[in-house]
């Protein structure tokens, strides 16, 4: 660029014309050479499309980075979890970490009903036997994954 020319265009006088505000500006203008085969598939999919290749090729773009975005926040919260459990098997295995206090299937009981057992129990309240056909108590558990509590008709009406 000459110097006359650096310097017009330094004062905002480019080629005798009045520079467009900001607003008016189109974007900006990026090219680059790409091989046959690409410009065809590029060529074919904008067709199927319905967009330009120009639109097509700033869509892709802009997919791409918020898939590459995605992508990077997904490892990371990823690699987050991945390095908390790994924290807590290697503490769990050299004794450092300590597990919760065991929760015992009667604490979780809210409430008993009167059954017929259709198989063998034990009362868990004084450890009588409880025969198939028997009558007893059974605990009802907030938790569906606790083994069952039995009581005998005795215990049960202990309350």
């Amino acid at each position: 660029m000459t110097t006359k020319r650096a310097a017009a265009k330094a004062a905002g006088k480019g080629r005798g014309r009045k520079p467009m505000a900001d607003a008016e500006r189109k974007d900006k203008l990026v090219q680059t050479r790409v091989p046959g085969d690409l410009d065809e598939t590029l060529r074919e999919e904008a067709k199927k499309k319905r967009v330009s290749v120009s639109q097509l090729i700033r869509n892709v773009l802009e997919d791409t980075f918020d898939l590459v975005d995605n992508v990077v926040a997904e490892t990371v919260s990823f690699g987050q979890t991945v390095k908390r459990d790994a924290r807590r098997i290697a503490e769990s295995a050299q004794g450092l970490r300590s597990s919760p206090p065991p929760v015992h299937a009667i604490d979780t009981v809210y409430a008993w009903q009167r059954v017929i057992l259709n198989r063998p129990g034990v009362c868990e309240n004084c450890g009588k036997s409880l025969a198939k056909g028997a009558d007893g108590m059974v605990g009802l558990n907030e938790d569906p994954s606790a083994p069952p509590v039995w009581r005998c008709l005795s215990c049960g009406a202990q309350r």
